[in-house]
């Protein structure tokens, strides 16, 4: 009899583990670690700071699907050759393979140099990786990486990443707009930058893009936008589309104003309607 009650209790345990998968939405666990790690004895040689948060799926009612999803986002957080590694691993990897590769390339130097020298190796690498709009069609996640190697200053870049979760691939422009649209596209860009420069009190306004330092002819859809329930939102990394000191450049374009160039029955179709029926309420 305890034995029949001991496999009972298993079976109502696998059963609930099993169906608490069996979601609409994506479900992520959160990954997390801080750690200094020096170049040398002498701790004013310099050290790696390594600062990693990130979301990662796994749980969804489509197996194919989540793994699908799982392996775009490792792919683009760790690398590719991070597909395999199991979920509690990831982040131990990742930071023991930055250590070796810091080591490598900074000992070498280190060893050639005078013993007085002042010099000092801090390198910093901040990783974030969040989960943005999610529910039963799409899932848009967020990649925020901050890079210090030395030299005058870090690059922060921040890349985008949405799926469609009826077939687990990433959600493109090819997807979302209609042919020979990018001419239109990359117009509604530039008038949105000066546009919202205008909106923003805290920058000065644009009142002439050409007369800016921003690179105008770099300036056109690049692939890197995420979703929301209002708008399609793009990103341009510093060095893209102007010099470092421009920053990132985000530029938010509402449904609204890209209704004559969506495909009409894209993705985001159910948002443009939800938004409407919002409106009119």
């Amino acid at each position: 009899m305890k034995i029949f009650r001991i496999s009972l209790i298993i079976s109502l345990l696998l059963t609930l583990t099993l169906s608490s998968c069996r979601q609409k939405t994506i479900r992520t666990i959160e990954k997390s670690d801080i750690e200094r790690f020096y170049l040398d004895t002498d701790t004013s040689k310099g050290a790696l700071s390594i600062e990693i948060n990130i979301e990662i799926p796994v749980c969804f009612d489509n197996d194919k699907v989540l793994d699908s999803i799982r392996n775009n986002i490792i792919s683009n957080l760790f690398g590719s050759e991070y597909v395999n590694v199991e979920n509690d691993s990831l982040i131990h990897k990742f930071r023991a393979d930055l250590k070796t590769e810091y080591k490598l390339t900074n000992e070498p130097i280190l060893n050639e140099m005078d013993e007085k020298s002042l010099y000092s190796f801090n390198n910093e690498h901040i990783l974030d990786g969040f989960s943005l709009l999610n529910d039963e069609h799409i899932y848009s996640y967020g990649i925020n990486r901050y890079v210090f190697m030395g030299g005058a200053h870090g690059l922060n870049t921040i890349n985008y990443l949405n799926f469609n979760l009826k077939n687990g691939k990433q959600i493109t422009e090819s997807d979302l707009f209609m042919k020979n649209s990018n001419k239109k596209l990359t117009e509604l860009i530039k008038k949105r930058i000066v546009e919202q420069s205008i909106e923003d009190e805290n920058i000065e306004p644009i009142k002439n893009l050409e007369k800016t330092d921003f690179w105008i002819d770099a300036i056109k859809p690049n692939g890197n936008f995420y979703i929301t329930d209002e708008s399609l939102n793009y990103i341009f990394n510093p060095y893209e589309i102007g010099p470092y000191y421009l920053g990132i450049t985000e530029v938010r374009l509402p449904y609204e104003r890209l209704k004559s160039i969506l495909k009409p029955n894209s993705i985001v179709s159910y948002l443009i309607k939800k938004e409407k029926n919002t409106a009119t309420k």
